[in-house]
């Protein structure tokens, strides 16, 4: 029996040949790949074919001396043939006909493993054929040596077996997003390989794992079987509000977000009495899962916004120790006191005396609104009235085409909502919020009492009324017929004065 040059057996002369090979071509592949590297080119499929060939022609002349240059060249050809034959057929069959003409997707794992067994059907053809080698000697010898790398490579197998497993099963794709076990984190399926599956979460993170613990843990694909899913959130609330308002809020606060689905409707439930709060979910549909945490932010901080507003308390899990001085009385009646000032300097309060204009200001609210939200709706019922105390607001009025335009700009000081106030009536504009903004809000309950007492006063904030309304109604048309040779008949105040202080008298039951 002839010996290798290394003392090795027969037998294992077709695998260290077949190593010798491989080894040869991984280090001129590397090589080149470095060398090309700094000038920001790549190997092109001709050179890896080259070195293929060249590898399996050294390993043959090496390890299989006694067989002629002939053999060992049509050898090398053979195998780097098949090679170069399989990678023709991957990318006409599996990308160009199946994946963009019949729109079907084969797993980069089936196309490896199948590449992988026809390389072995080469090579062994070669062996039986070209060298003598008996391929049931050789199987019996790759049986021991597979038993042998099983154990050593378990953990890899389980990972290889488990990616087949995903792709077979469709589990889940490249694109898709899955809720992960544990973490809770949801992130996007990138690559799907026969080791392990690429995710990017939410923070943009790189999350490789293996295939083999993704199989073993609960995954929640969040595009199956459609992209709609249900994102449940949990508030606690003060035990002193009753259960059905804080519903109320918490729906005004997560309908329009950014992200929730109009249909299905988001709903709220009562699910627990907790230690220091009750525990309320709000559960809404989302489509993007990608705008998760944008989506959650801006639900909590309308939250937010909505339950200061109602005066809705979000409890402390924790004692809380207040420190009260003699001077905060002075500090809260110096606050009203500003705000009463404010107020009988919005013109159609300016008729109101120091001490009802302080009577107000006691009695009405105070309602903080976030930057873009809505604080009136054009067309809705109201009886409040507004007073900025601090921030910004737009005013939006629908034109008769049904187009928006922003025909003002409100700050610190203005006021909107009077005619509701004083007659009921429907909002006339849409008031939006540009910043935070803090407003005083006045309602019929808190003028009410103010209107009994001086009567008279209804005509003096009637006049004020008219005149208002007579600018808003004459600027209006001027935008309205804006190109158009006619203009519109305006009416005088006096006339608006009349029927509106008709209305006041019949709306306040004098």
């Amino acid at each position: 029996m002839d010996l290798l040059p290394f003392g090795l057996d027969e037998q294992w002369r077709p695998f260290i040949a077949i190593g010798f090979a491989v080894l040869l071509y991984v280090l001129a592949a590397m090589l080149v790949r470095a060398l090309l590297k700094k000038v920001f080119l790549k190997p092109r499929i001709s050179f890896h074919l080259a070195m293929m060939c060249f590898g399996v022609l050294c390993a043959a002349m090496l390890f299989y001396r006694n067989a002629s240059w002939l053999t060992n060249v049509v050898s090398a050809m053979i195998i780097s043939g098949v090679i170069a034959l399989w990678v023709f057929f991957d990318r006409v069959f599996f990308s160009l006909y199946l994946a963009r003409r019949q729109k079907v997707e084969v797993p980069n794992i089936l196309r490896q493993m199948l590449a992988f067994v026809v390389l072995l059907v080469a090579v062994a053809l070669v062996l039986t054929y070209g060298y003598g080698v008996k391929i049931t000697g050789l199987l019996a010898t790759s049986g021991v040596a597979a038993v042998i790398l099983g154990f050593a490579m378990q953990d890899l197998l389980a990972n290889v077996i488990a990616g087949f497993s995903i792709h077979m099963t469709k589990a889940y794709k490249v694109g898709d997003w899955l809720l992960l076990d544990g973490t809770g984190d949801r992130a996007e399926v990138r690559e799907v390989n026969w080791r392990a599956t690429r995710l990017i979460n939410n923070d943009g993170v790189s999350i490789e794992l293996p295939n083999s613990e993704l199989v073993k843990s609960r995954i929640t694909n969040l595009n199956y079987p459609n992209k709609e899913h249900r994102v449940r959130m949990q508030v606690g609330i003060d035990y002193d509000q009753p259960p059905n308002d804080v519903k109320e809020a918490l729906l005004s606060a997560v309908t329009g977000a950014n992200g929730v689905l109009r249909a299905p409707e988001p709903v709220v439930f009562l699910v627990e009495f907790g230690d220091s709060a009750v525990i309320y979910e709000i559960r809404f549909w989302m489509r993007q899962a990608k705008l998760y945490n944008r989506t959650c932010d801006e639900i909590r901080t309308k939250i937010w916004y909505e339950l200061s507003r109602r005066n809705i308390r979000i409890p402390f899990p924790i004692q809380s120790l207040e420190m009260r001085t003699p001077n905060e009385p002075l500090r809260m009646s110096t606050a009203s006191a500003s705000a009463a000032e404010i107020l009988r300097e919005a013109t159609c309060m300016s008729c109101l005396s120091e001490q009802q204009a302080e009577m107000l200001v006691k009695n009405a609210t105070k309602q903080l609104f976030a930057a873009r939200e809505c604080v009136v709706r054009e067309g809705d019922h109201g009886d409040s009235m507004y007073v900025i105390l601090n921030g910004e607001v737009e005013v939006d009025l629908k034109l008769s085409g049904g187009s928006m335009e922003k025909i003002a700009t409100l700050g610190h000081g203005n006021y909107f909502g009077e005619m509701s106030l004083m007659t009921g009536e429907p909002r006339s504009a849409t008031i939006r919020a540009l910043e935070d903004t803090l407003v005083l809000v006045i309602s019929k309950q808190c003028i009410a009492p103010v209107l009994q007492e001086q009567p008279e006063l209804m005509e003096s904030i009637s006049r004020q009324l008219a005149k208002r309304q007579t600018e808003i109604e004459a600027l209006q048309a001027e935008r309205e017929q804006s190109g158009k040779k006619t203009t519109p008949a305006k009416k005088k105040p006096e006339v608006i004065h009349a029927g509106l202080l008709d209305k006041i008298r019949d709306f306040f039951g004098h």
